[in-house]
């Protein structure tokens, strides 16, 4: 599942403008300029900017504040972006309605979506269940990602597949998949 293409827009259109205040306010990275008009992008340098940002949510409140003319509803998206979830996850499968992530830290499970593609497209052929490090945040109802995964291409063992299975399995059973933060 994605966003719809309405909504991946609005997505692109608060997250990239939030990252080139970043960067101007705080000089992460030169080979930067504007990221919300580049034509393309260095992931790892984006990557900077966004961990930047996450290592002080401070940040969120200075750009609202600074841009107090944004709608309350677009306000209200990048606020919520507080609640996101950082870490390394196994994505164990994938369903019509996002792909299913567990965190490697606390086993706890969340149904994720695209943004403009789907987690099976993107990662069309890797091997499953596959081991990624990500910032899962909210987005309106739906968690998404914030574009920037970096995934572990090793082999997960026929033992660690089922193990995975089973906690998804159980937070199923136990209506305990988070679907939106």
């Amino acid at each position: 599942m994605t966003l719809s293409q309405e909504d991946g827009q609005l997505y692109y259109s608060l997250w990239l403008p939030l990252l080139d205040y970043v960067n101007g306010k705080y000089q992460v990275s030169s080979q930067l300029k504007n990221i919300a008009a580049a034509q393309a992008l260095d992931p790892e340098e984006v990557k900077k900017v966004a961990n930047m940002l996450w290592a002080d949510e401070t940040i969120i409140n200075e750009y609202l504040k600074e841009n107090d003319d944004l709608p309350e509803e677009h306000k209200e998206i990048i606020q919520s972006w507080k609640r996101r979830i950082q870490g390394k996850f196994m994505m164990e499968r994938h369903l019509k309605k996002g792909s299913i992530f567990i965190s490697l830290e606390t086993e706890e499970v969340y149904q994720v979506s695209g943004i403009i593609s789907s987690w099976e497209e993107m990662f069309y052929g890797a091997p499953m269940p596959l081991i990624v490090e990500a910032t899962f945040m909210p987005f309106k109802d739906v968690i998404i990602s914030d574009g920037l995964v970096m995934p572990y291409f090793v082999i997960v063992g026929n033992g660690m597949k089922r193990m995975f299975k089973d906690v998804y399995l159980t937070a199923k059973k136990n209506g305990r998949i988070h679907r939106s933060l």
